[in-house]
């Protein structure tokens, strides 16, 4: 199971049928999980999906965690490296960008 920063939360009910085609089932300490990944231009998206089933409809919990699309990655592990990479990447220039704009406003009421 793939873990990210970027994540994204639903649980609810709804009426029908679940939809337990479409994922991949494993079993997890509480309860089976479905697994799905979905992937787009830009993102991939891992769905972790955990249902029970009444007699009208379905309750759910659906988490998804968010990955940048690196078209290089061959397999999930290397997509999750880059991504561990770019956000490590990211946080050091914001951090950047914080101390340069300190040194500013420093520099700026010391005239």
């Amino acid at each position: 199971m793939m873990r990210s920063l970027a994540q994204s939360f639903s649980s609810g009910y709804k009426r029908g049928q679940a939809p337990i085609d479409e994922y991949e089932w494993k079993d997890r300490i509480f309860g089976k999980i479905g697994i799905k990944r979905v992937e787009t231009k830009r993102f991939v998206r891992f769905e972790n999906l955990s249902i029970r089933q009444k007699e009208n409809g379905y309750w759910y919990s659906r988490r998804s965690h968010w990955f940048i699309n690196f078209p290089f990655c061959k397999n999930d592990k290397q997509l999750w490296i880059a991504n561990a990479i770019s956000w490590f990447l990211f946080m050091q220039v914001t951090v950047w960008i914080m101390i340069a704009m300190s040194a500013l406003v420093a520099l700026i009421q010391g005239q």
